[in-house]
């Protein structure tokens, strides 16, 4: 299980691993997924893009074809193109990711589970530094069902070997941290907008507001010790 300690912004965790989400979290890309669904739906009356915060793709075209009547596959086409070639130029870091997933990264196994796709992922986070930092990346490339579903969560705790109970997750979506929440993670929700509800633990900002000191669990202390 993990200890969660908050006092003045400072994170006091004991906790097996850490596990982040990427769009919006470590990345500055959420807005521009927003930004390109607004777009899409801009002739559609009383539609609210944030619906569609931290949906993956398949679940957004769902939704889209049916405010709009297009087939599913032709949506998601379309937004696996356009997304991707906004993509390309490069993306810049949250503030605060680069120095709390390094920090994190040192002391327990940590990784990425997002709902966006692997080369996407992928070429984001080496874009900022942090793909040869983290020791898994999960993506909805990789499993049956994206979040909310709890799968990459689940998925991501398996490969670090550790119990999800013992994992922290940061999440700044409803529908990340209720993927985490069902995985029976703690959250750290990290979202400015007061409008966005988050089921989470503690709640942040920004991640420069989070003065984290994550300590490992005795019991993962134990295993690197006894590991050949």
């Amino acid at each position: 299980m993990t200890d969660l300690v908050v006092a003045d912004g400072s994170v006091q965790m004991t906790a097996s691993a850490a596990v982040f989400d990427c769009d919006g979290i470590l990345v500055d890309s959420e807005s521009i997924w927003l930004q390109l669904i607004s777009e899409v739906l801009a002739h559609v009356t009383d539609t609210d893009p944030e619906q569609f915060h931290g949906l993956s793709v398949d679940d957004t075209a769902t939704g889209i074809a049916a405010l709009t009547g297009a087939e599913p596959s032709a949506v998601r086409a379309d937004l696996v193109r356009r997304y991707s070639a906004r993509l390309t130029p490069g993306v810049a870091p949250m503030p605060g990711a680069i120095a709390l997933v390094t920090r994190l990264a040192a002391a327990v196994p940590v990784a990425v589970a997002s709902n966006g796709l692997r080369a996407d992922v992928e070429m984001m986070l080496d874009s900022i530094g942090l793909l040869d930092t983290v020791h898994v990346v999960r993506t909805l490339s990789d499993v049956a069902s994206g979040k909310p579903a709890p799968d990459l969560y689940l998925d991501a705790a398996r490969l670090l070997g550790v119990e999800p109970g013992g994992t922290i997750a940061f999440e700044d979506s409803p529908a990340g941290s209720r993927a985490a929440r069902a995985a029976g993670m703690t959250v750290i929700g990290v979202n400015a907008d007061p409008a966005v509800t988050l089921d989470c633990d503690a709640r942040f900002s920004s991640l420069t507001d989070i003065d984290a000191q994550l300590v490992p669990t005795p019991e993962r202390e134990n295993q690197e010790t006894e590991a050949p």
